[in-house]
């Protein structure tokens, strides 16, 4: 049957869906960019805006074909099954079965020769390619921080590890057609504590495997980072960028989202990797409207922000969330929230373009990832997205002379 995928959400739903893309297609079925017989809805349900995306993408597979049956996964299947319940789709996968997927929907039982085996539960989802030019892989699942805006470990459970030996054979085996591998996990710095060891330790493998092109880390939890793993920005393959969860620059926000660390280690982590490599790229999240948020809390992280000066900021606006603590609060102050928004939105497109300045007239190594217009696009190393009028092929590393600074990207030319 053809297949159609619509996924939503983290680097770590992109990873599970090409696993269960690679079980169909182990199993003879097509993937379907277009109108199929079987739709699978990977969802996230981080904030209000994803359940609300995920509801669209099964109406999107209702309209394009009303006969199809449809399968929803990921994370609104959890604590939302009768929300999807109600939109009339064929099967609801909680996320501790979703390895198990195309078991359930093609009916077929475990341990038969026909279906994928039940050998290693959540890490039996592995992959042996990845759609983009950058490959993600998947390393870590869970998380044990319990933030009180976030119904992430309600979900998803308790952290737990991939085995080094696995992680390093899928390095190996997509680095011979990826040029960039991306770890991601739900609480990456929690990686191999329930194991034995950290993810520092696997860094160091991996930056050691002869095919690696480049290693780029995903979201990063400040507390459960070890200082050691700054220390690697001096290898030429680690990517001198650092995405932290930061959301507040003020303490006692931060003590009401029941986050573990203060606002001086933030700025001592930021402080320590600008050491090693002044022009690391640092990134961030950032909610706006938190509910013990006020105006002297947010001119705060206004201030921090004005001291750390990310090169990008993803900026959420809370919405509360099942299963949490702030589930029933009820959101108000809606036009000093838009307010404090848009003034964050603004900063962070300053800081960006700022960041951006520094790059004018040096060269950044730039892997070729699409067309877009008459332009060949990539990511360099520190995250930014150059492009390039250059006809060089796609999925290389090319040194770029970078000559101008435009709206959220660069303009350059290959270096001769």
């Amino acid at each position: 049957m053809k297949v159609k995928f619509l996924t939503l959400g983290c680097k770590v739903n992109q990873y599970e869906t090409q696993g269960l893309k690679e079980q169909f297609l182990s199993l003879g079925h097509q993937i379907s960019p277009d109108k199929a017989d079987l739709y699978i809805i990977n969802t996230c349900t981080i904030t209000k805006r994803a359940d609300s995306k995920s509801k669209e993408a099964v109406l999107q597979a209702k309209r394009e074909n009303p006969q199809a049956k449809i399968a929803v996964c990921g994370c609104l299947a959890v604590l939302n099954r009768d929300f999807i319940e109600q939109l009339g789709v064929d099967y609801i996968i909680p996320q501790d079965k979703k390895y198990l997927l195309s078991n359930i929907v093609l009916n077929l039982p475990i341990g038969s020769k026909e279906t994928v085996k039940d050998s290693s539960g959540i890490w039996s989802l592995k992959i042996t390619n990845f759609p983009n030019h950058r490959a993600f892989i998947k390393i870590q699942d869970g998380c044990n921080n319990f933030c009180s805006f976030c119904k992430i470990p309600y979900l998803r459970g308790k952290s737990q590890s991939r085995r080094m030996e696995e992680v390093i054979r899928e390095v190996e085996k997509l680095s011979l057609s990826h040029k960039e591998i991306v770890f991601c996990g739900v609480n990456l710095g929690l990686y191999g504590r329930d194991l034995g060891y950290t993810l520092e330790d696997l860094v160091e493998k991996t930056l050691s495997l002869p095919l690696l092109g480049r290693l780029r880390l995903s979201s990063l939890e400040p507390f459960f980072i070890n200082k050691r793993l700054f220390s690697f920005l001096n290898h030429e393959k680690l990517c001198p960028h650092f995405h932290f969860s930061f959301q507040s620059g003020d303490d006692k926000v931060l003590h009401y989202m029941n986050k573990k660390e203060k606002v001086s280690l933030y700025e001592e982590l930021a402080n320590l990797a600008r050491s090693i490599a002044p022009d690391v790229a640092i990134s961030c999240d950032i909610i706006v409207g938190f509910p013990y948020e006020t105006e002297e809390t947010f001119q705060n992280t206004v201030r921090f922000l004005e001291r750390i000066r990310p090169m990008r900021m993803h900026i959420f606006t809370f919405s509360p969330r099942e299963n949490t603590p702030l589930w029933s609060i009820k959101i108000k102050n809606q036009k000093d929230i838009r307010k404090r928004y848009n003034y964050l939105n603004t900063l962070a497109k300053d800081f960006s373009s700022q960041y951006r300045d520094k790059f004018i007239g040096r060269t950044l190594k730039v892997i070729t990832e699409n067309i877009e217009g008459d332009f060949i696009a990539g990511h360099a190393e520190n995250y930014l997205e150059v492009f390039v009028k250059d006809k060089v092929p796609l999925g290389e590393f090319f040194s770029v002379k970078i000559e101008k600074n435009g709206q959220d990207r660069l303009f350059g030319s290959i270096a001769k």
